[in-house]
């Protein structure tokens, strides 16, 4: 039987604004296995990034529960916390702007190592190791983000994320933000590190077609909840609602 690696149960996410409230996420539920690639789809606003900044811990859970490798991280704090971040990162949309402008690629990409302890030499090998299994050579360390393409800079925020050697890496929408060519290159990029490091995906994307090819389930959200679930080919070709029947339509 496969392994649970990240299990979310019931999430809420409620934004206050004054008197007013907003319930962007309502009761979701999902499991991700070890070595799996579980794609969350829906349009904008239906709270597929509000579920990957709960389970990151860039946003408060209103409710429910987050198991990570067998520990209820919820409401993980500190050193418990931290050790959690090693082992789960997270690639963003906008490349540059996951990067300190003043600071060097290297500089951004070395920063959890030398949290961590490692020499600056060690620190500087491993950022160089890192760049060349994500298709760069060792020279843009010394690179400002401003200095490389969308791209380029989307190839380092991976290589960075990967620096730990973490057991999940969460794309939200890591592809949206790039041309139909480096789209492709990077999609390459995250399917060959899949199979070289065997690392477990939660792969938050608009677009059928990647999902279709890169996938092995999908949820499919709308309004705050969990529509529907399958596989790509399921949703893809006998979708069960009316809305994932809409949203396929409007893509296909």
């Amino acid at each position: 039987m496969a392994e649970k690696i990240l299990e979310v149960q019931n999430l809420k996410k409620t934004f206050l604004s004054g008197k007013k409230s907003f319930t962007a996420v309502e009761d979701v539920s999902f499991f991700l296995n070890a070595g799996e690639v579980l794609g969350i789809v829906g349009e904008s606003g239906s709270g597929k990034s509000t579920v990957a900044k709960m389970i990151t811990h860039l946003t408060d859970i209103t409710d429910g529960k987050i198991f990570f490798l067998g520990k209820d991280i919820t409401h993980a704090k500190g050193k418990a916390l931290r050790e959690t971040y090693r082992e789960l990162q997270m690639v963003f949309q906008t490349p540059a702007g996951s990067f300190d402008p003043r600071c060097t690629i290297g500089d951004g990409m070395g920063e959890s190592l030398r949290n961590m302890g490692i020499s600056k030499k060690e620190t500087r090998n491993r950022v160089e190791k890192l760049l060349l299994t994500c298709g760069l050579t060792p020279e843009y360390a010394d690179r400002y983000p401003h200095q490389v393409s969308g791209g380029e800079c989307q190839r380092a925020a991976i290589a960075r994320a990967l620096a730990l050697e973490p057991k999940v890496l969460i794309c939200d929408e890591a592809t949206s933000a790039l041309d139909v060519t480096v789209q492709k290159q990077i999609m390459e990029l995250l399917m060959k590190l899949k199979k070289e490091k065997q690392l477990s995906f939660l792969f938050i994307c608009h677009d059928l077609a990647l999902v279709q090819m890169f996938c092995d389930r999908v949820i499919v959200m709308h309004d705050g909840h969990v529509e529907e679930e399958g596989t790509p080919e399921e949703i893809i070709e006998n979708p069960k609602t009316e809305y994932t029947k809409r949203l396929i339509e409007s893509v296909l």
